[in-house]
C-alpha cells in the first residue's frame, strides 16, 4: 500500500470511495467544508492506494478543548473508510498510525475519538488507545409545539469562551459558525446570552449543543416524537428537570496521548454536535 497526502484535487476520488463504503456519495463541497475550512486548522487526511486505486482514507480533525483547565488543541480521528474488498488487511491501522505521527509532528499532544464498532478494536488493540467513560444518551418525549422564547439566528455573534472548568469543547463563534451555520446539514440556531443548536435526523430531534438557559427552546425546536442529547455531567440536573431521562444507549469514547507530559483526561465530554456523524 502507498500512503499519500490528500489534496483538493482528490475530492472526487474520496467521495467515490465513501459511496462504495457507506452507500452515499458526499458532495465535494461537503468534503471541502469538513477537510479544509475548520477554523482551528485544516484536517490531516491521508489516502491509501494500491495499484493506483484509492482504497482507504483516514482523517484527523481538530478542536480546541479545556483539558485540566488549559486550552488544548485536540485531534479527533473521523471519517475513516476502507473499500470493502480491501477490509481486514490492516490498511486502516497502518494509515491511522501514520496520521498519528503526522499530527504529533504538528505539535498536537492529545487525541480523542468516538469510534464505531468496527474501528474500536483497531484503536484499542493495535494502536494503544484507552477506553474512557462512555457518553450516555438521554431522551425525552416531545412536549408539544410552542414558539421559541429566544431569538433564532442565522449565525452566532462573536464570543470567546474562557478555558477552565470541566474537560469540554471550547466553542467560539468561528467554530460554531463553521460547524453549524456553514454545515451542509441543517441546524436551527438560537442565541440569547448563551446559545443552542437543534437538529432533526429522521424522526428524532437532536439537542446538538447548548450553553446557558436555552435547553428548553432548543429541545422544542428539534422536533420529532422524541428528542435526544448527551448532557454534560454538570448539567444533568437541568436536563432531568427538562424531562430528559438516561437511556441504555452509550457512545464509546477513546483517548490517546501523543506526548509524555499530556496524560489522557479521565472523563472528557462531548455533546452530540461536537461529533461529525451528526
Amino acid at each position: 500500500m502507498q500512503v499519500v497526502e490528500y489534496d483538493p484535487a482528490r475530492r472526487a476520488d474520496v467521495a467515490a470511495l465513501m459511496e462504495r463504503v457507506w452507500g452515499r456519495r458526499p458532495d465535494e463541497a461537503e468534503l471541502e467544508w469538513f477537510y479544509e475550512r475548520n477554523p482551528v486548522r485544516p484536517a490531516c487526511v491521508l489516502l491509501g492506494e494500491e495499484d493506483g486505486k484509492l482504497v482507504a482514507t483516514v482523517a484527523i480533525a481538530f478542536v480546541r478543548m479545556t483539558i485540566r483547565g488549559a486550552a488544548t488543541e485536540v485531534g479527533m480521528p473521523l471519517r475513516v473508510a476502507t473499500d470493502p474488498p480491501y477490509q481486514g488487511r490492516g490498511i486502516f491501522g497502518r494509515l491511522q498510525a501514520a496520521n498519528e505521527e503526522r499530527v504529533r509532528d504538528l505539535g498536537v499532544r492529545l487525541l480523542l475519538t468516538v469510534p464505531n464498532a468496527a474501528s474500536t478494536p483497531v484503536f484499542v488493540d493495535r494502536l494503544g488507545w484507552q477506553r474512557l467513560p462512555p457518553l450516555r444518551v438521554w431522551a425525552r418525549l416531545r412536549l408539544g409545539l410552542r414558539a421559541p422564547r429566544r431569538q433564532v439566528v442565522e449565525r452566532f455573534a462573536a464570543r470567546t469562551p474562557a478555558a477552565g472548568g470541566p474537560d469540554r469543547v471550547l466553542r467560539d463563534a468561528d467554530w460554531l459558525n463553521w460547524r453549524f451555520a456553514d454545515s451542509p446539514a441543517p441546524y436551527t440556531l438560537l442565541e440569547d446570552g448563551g446559545y443552542g443548536v437543534a437538529a432533526r435526523r429522521g424522526r428524532i430531534g437532536v439537542v446538538a449543543a447548548v450553553e446557558g438557559e436555552l435547553l428548553g427552546d432548543t429541545g422544542d425546536l428539534a422536533g420529532g416524537p422524541a428528542v435526544i442529547a448527551v448532557p454534560p455531567p454538570w448539567e444533568r440536573r437541568r436536563y432531568a428537570r427538562g424531562g430528559f431521562v438516561p437511556t441504555h444507549r452509550t457512545l464509546t469514547l477513546l483517548g490517546k496521548s501523543l506526548h509524555d507530559d499530556q496524560p489522557v483526561p479521565a472523563a472528557p465530554h462531548f455533546e452530540l454536535g461536537d461529533l461529525d456523524f451528526l
